[in-house]
C-alpha cells in the first residue's frame, strides 16, 4: 500500500518534476473498500483504498483504442451494479482526424466485469448523441445509478441544448432504463443557459434533498452544485456559495460508504511547477467529506481517517516577532496599526496544523503564516481570514511587477468573530478548512520552512493550537492506526 493522502501514481514523465497527474476520478464503494477509477494516459486506471490514507498501486483496467477506434481516448464515466455484474459506462472520444457525420466525436460506451478488477469492453453497446433532444457535440460523462423514486436506472449525460447562445447551452440530461441495456430519453433536468457545459455530472440524495454536482471550465477549474426536492428539479443555486473548494479543484464526484458521503476530485497542477504558470488538466487526488446544513446547503470537512493519520505531535515554541503578543496556553496578539506576527516553530514535510481563533470586533485580518523562510519573511504563504469581508484567501510572497495572477479565495460567513482552522500540508500542496469551507492551493517556490500566526489592524486570540505530522508507516496497516 502507498501512504500518500494526496494520491498520484508513482511513475514520472519528462518535463514534470512530480508524479504523473490523475485525471477525473470515478469512485465506487464495494465491500468496505473504495474503488477509485481515474483517467490517465487516455485510459482508465484503478487504485483502491479503505480510508483515503493508503492506496494500492495503480493498474490499468480499460485500455484506449487505436487511431481509428471510437475510444481513441477513453473519457469519464461511472460504475453501477445490476445482478451479479458491474457495468462501467464511459465516454469514447474519436480521433478528430476521423470524425464524420456518421462518426461522432463523443459516444457512450460500456465495459463489463464480475469483480471490478477485470473488465471486458462490450462492443454491442454504443450510445450515440441524441440529436432529437440535444445538439451533436458534448455527449459524455455518463453517471449511472438506480433511482428508487423513478423505479429505474438513471443515466445523467453531459450534453448541449440544440439552440441558444454558443457558450451558454450546457445541459444535464436524464435517460432511464429497466435493464441497463436500453436507454430512453426522460428529460433535460438542468439547463440554466449559464455554462458552456456541465462536466462530470453526479446526482445523489442526502436526507430529504437531491444534489446535482457538476464541473465547468468557463472561467476556472471549478466544481459546483445545485439542490432540489427531486432528481427532476427544479434545481436551486445556493445563496452564497455553490462551490466546495477553490478554482483548481475539478471533476469531483461523490461516493458513499452508507454512512458518510465523500467528494473525490483532483487538485490541478501548474505547468512546469511554476507559481506564475497556468493550471493544466489533471493533478493529485483531493477528497472532502460532505456535510448537509439545516437549510439544505452543503459544506465540507476533512475526512476523519485523514485527520487521525496525523498523530505524531510536533513541539511548538511560540516567539513574538512583530506586534504585541502574550504567550501562554493561548496566544493573544494585538497590532492596531498594521501587521504583527508570532513565530510558532518549524513545519514538517507532511503535517497538519489546527487552531481556534477569536478576534475583537473591528479586526481586519487574522490568519496563519506558512512556509516562512525566515523572520524577515523573505518567502511565505499566508492563509488570511478577512474578517471584514467574510472570505478566506491564500496569498504568497511572490508578487512582482506585472504579475496579475489571481489570489485564491473562498467566501466564509463568520459568526461571533471566531473560526476553526485546519490546514494540511504536503510538498507544494496546502489544503485549508475554515468553518466548513475548503480552500486548496499550491506553492512551488517555498521550502518547508516555518509556521506562525498573525493579526492585522486588530486584536485576536489563538487557542487549542497544535501541529502534528503523519504517523510512521510502521504504525499504519491498510490505513488503520495501530496504538
Amino acid at each position: 500500500m502507498k501512504h500518500d493522502i494526496f494520491y498520484t501514481p508513482r511513475d514520472q514523465y519528462v518535463g514534470m518534476p512530480h508524479a504523473t497527474m490523475c485525471g477525473d476520478f470515478m469512485p465506487y464503494y464495494w465491500q468496505k473498500e473504495f474503488y477509485l477509477f481515474f483517467l490517465k494516459d487516455e485510459c482508465v486506471y484503478l487504485t483502491r483504498t479503505k480510508d483515503f490514507v493508503s492506496f494500492s498501486e495503480a493498474e490499468m483496467v480499460i485500455k484506449r483504442g487505436g487511431d481509428e477506434d471510437q475510444e481513441w481516448h477513453v473519457g469519464t464515466g461511472s460504475v453501477c451494479r445490476m445482478g451479479e455484474k458491474f457495468y462501467f459506462y464511459y465516454t469514447g472520444f474519436r480521433n478528430p482526424d476521423t470524425i464524420s457525420p456518421e462518426r461522432h466525436e463523443q459516444v457512450i460506451m460500456r465495459a463489463i466485469s464480475e469483480d471490478l478488477l477485470n473488465w471486458e469492453k462490450d462492443s454491442s453497446f454504443f450510445m450515440v448523441p441524441d440529436q432529437e433532444h440535444c445538439a451533436d457535440g458534448h455527449w459524455r460523462d455518463p453517471d449511472v445509478s438506480w433511482n428508487e423514486e423513478i423505479g429505474k436506472y438513471v443515466m445523467l449525460v453531459t450534453a448541449t441544448e440544440k439552440e441558444g447562445a454558443d457558450y451558454r447551452r450546457g445541459c444535464t440530461v436524464i435517460y432511464v432504463s429497466d435493464d441497463c441495456d436500453h436507454w430512453k430519453f426522460y428529460k433535460i433536468t438542468y439547463a440554466p443557459r449559464i455554462f458552456i457545459t456541465h462536466e462530470c455530472n453526479n446526482a445523489f440524495k442526502m436526507g430529504d434533498k437531491w444534489y446535482l454536482i457538476f464541473s465547468c471550465f468557463n472561467n476556472w477549474w471549478e466544481t459546483r452544485y445545485r439542490y432540489a426536492d427531486s432528481l427532476e428539479g427544479p434545481w436551486i443555486e445556493p445563496a452564497n456559495d455553490d462551490m466546495f473548494d477553490g478554482r483548481q479543484f475539478y471533476a469531483a464526484k461523490t461516493v458513499s460508504d452508507g454512512v458518510h458521503r465523500y467528494l473525490v476530485g483532483w487538485q490541478s497542477v501548474k505547468r512546469d511547477c511554476d507559481d506564475a504558470a497556468k493550471c493544466i488538466w489533471g493533478g493529485t487526488l483531493l477528497a472532502h467529506e460532505l456535510v448537509q446544513k439545516e437549510n439544505g446547503e452543503l459544506e465540507v470537512k476533512p475526512l476523519e481517517t485523514v485527520v487521525n493519520a496525523y498523530c505524531e505531535k510536533v513541539e511548538l515554541i511560540p516567539e513574538k516577532v512583530q506586534g504585541d503578543w502574550r504567550i501562554g496556553n493561548a496566544i493573544i496578539g494585538e497590532e492596531k496599526q498594521g501587521f504583527g506576527w508570532c513565530e510558532l516553530g518549524g513545519l514538517k514535510p507532511e503535517c497538519m496544523f489546527e487552531t481556534d481563533v477569536i478576534w475583537e470586533e473591528g479586526t481586519r485580518y487574522v490568519g496563519i503564516m506558512l512556509h516562512t523562510e525566515d523572520r524577515n519573511l523573505s518567502k511565505w504563504c499566508q492563509l488570511r481570514l478577512e474578517c471584514c469581508k467574510n472570505r478566506i484567501v491564500m496569498d504568497r510572497f511572490n508578487r512582482r511587477d506585472g504579475d496579475q495572477s489571481y489570489i485564491e479565495e473562498r467566501p466564509v460567513a463568520f459568526k461571533d468573530n471566531k473560526a476553526h482552522i485546519q490546514i494540511f500540508m504536503s510538498g507544494n500542496i496546502i489544503v485549508s478548512y475554515v468553518n466548513g469551507t475548503a480552500l486548496a492551493s499550491r506553492c512551488y517556490s517555498t521550502g518547508i520552512g516555518g509556521i506562525g500566526v498573525f493579526v492585522e489592524n486588530g486584536k485576536c486570540q489563538y487557542e487549542n493550537y497544535h501541529l502534528a505530522e503523519k504517523c510512521n508507516q510502521e504504525k499504519v496497516t491498510d490505513g488503520t492506526i495501530i496504538d
